[in-house]
């Protein structure tokens, strides 16, 4: 522990945008020495509860200047919010040296789903500028033992929220210019 430093983790994506859907796909490399886990992998909740991981999903809105950011990490709940169920993302390992890949999928016209049901800071724009990529990492703990949940054809990790929240950082990609309709 404590042997990840800051810049080790970094991320790239490259952005297509079809009449159908913008879709991403990003790369996160460890250049650093320790193992690290990766938040990549959300999940959407049915009306029954019953939770299923989705690999594309992320969440997404607009910030200043016609910026779309795009997410995968493990949010805060929000302030004075009451919640039976903290959203966690569930993590890949990622080991020193190595690149981990995997994609995105918006909508054509895009939206904005933030966690929580959050309300969107900014309204819909006509057009976006550009947009940019998060994901959030942190140092593999062997303290801490996840518990491995099959989805699909992988496994992925769920550890405590409490540890998620007090160990996570955020690595973003460069903005990348893309001009794409918002639902309005």
């Amino acid at each position: 522990m404590n042997v990840l430093n800051d810049g080790d983790v970094s991320v790239s994506v490259t952005w297509e945008a079809f009449e159908s859907g913008v879709v991403g796909r990003y790369q996160v490399r460890n250049g650093g020495a320790a193992e690290v886990y990766v938040f990549d992998r959300l999940y959407r909740t049915s009306v029954t509860g019953y939770r299923s991981v989705d690999a594309a999903f992320a969440w997404h809105w607009l910030e200043a200047d016609g910026v779309f950011r795009v997410a995968k990490f493990v949010p805060q709940v929000p302030v004075g919010e009451k919640v039976e169920s903290p959203e966690v993302a569930y993590a890949r390992v990622l080991g020193p040296g190595a690149v981990l890949e995997g994609s995105v999928m918006l909508p054509g016209l895009l939206d904005q789903q933030l966690p929580y049901d959050g309300v969107p800071a900014l309204a819909a724009v006509a057009q976006i500028k550009a947009i940019v990529f998060s994901v959030g990492y942190a140092e593999v703990d062997p303290a801490v033992v996840p518990n491995r949940i099959k989805a699909g054809d992988e496994m992925v990790l769920s550890l405590p929220f409490s540890w998620l929240i007090s160990h996570q950082r955020i690595v973003s990609s460069e903005p990348q210019a893309l001009a794409v309709a918002m639902q309005r």
